[in-house]
């Protein structure tokens, strides 16, 4: 496991977390607001409009993969999309889409690249054990704020589709994902 991916899970964590407080604490407007600026100058970062890419750009030389360099910040742009899509849809229930993609998606990442030895016959990008870690780490987060049946369906629902080679990032669907199996739940 490379030091940048470390730094990269790590940042993830924390970053899209952060978005719990606007969620469960600001009204809702506030909140809003916020994510709509931090869609804004994700997307002006991704399209490089310099002055904000020159404020960002010690960003991407920290955590930007090399294969993402040609969109600096595009996956940001997804968690946040993903986010706000979320919020809007879901209100408060947005919570548990954040956690998954903050938690599970950090998690399986890690355990993935470290433990992964068993792929997912189905992508083979992915391992079980990544898979598992995603489950795992978001049903113990889970588990404390919601009832054990939501908890369990989040996770399994969120992990699998953490695993499935889509057209569309994970990072935009897994929280909405995540919110409705919440929602409908």
């Amino acid at each position: 496991m490379n030091g940048l991916e470390v730094r990269r899970q790590i940042f993830h964590l924390i970053a899209i977390s952060l978005w719990l407080i606007p969620v469960l604490y600001l009204p809702y407007w506030v909140a809003v607001a916020l994510l709509l600026i931090a869609v804004a100058i994700n997307l002006a970062v991704v399209v490089r409009f310099r002055p904000l890419y020159v404020v960002f750009s010690p960003f991407i030389d920290l955590f930007e993969r090399d294969r993402n360099l040609d969109k600096p910040g595009i996956q940001a742009l997804y968690a946040n999309l993903g986010v706000l899509v979320s919020f809007l849809l879901f209100g408060k229930l947005a919570v548990v889409g954040i956690v998954a993609l903050a938690v599970g998606d950090s998690f399986s990442n890690l355990v993935g690249m470290r433990w992964g030895r068993h792929r997912v016959f189905y992508n083979e990008d992915k391992s079980w054990e990544g898979v598992l870690a995603f489950f795992l780490s978001v049903y113990v987060v889970i588990v404390f704020f919601y009832p054990v049946s939501l908890a369990l369906m989040v996770s399994v629902v969120s992990s699998l589709l953490e695993s499935f080679r889509l057209p569309v990032d994970d990072n935009l669907t897994i929280p909405v994902v995540a919110s409705a199996v919440a929602y409908f739940m």
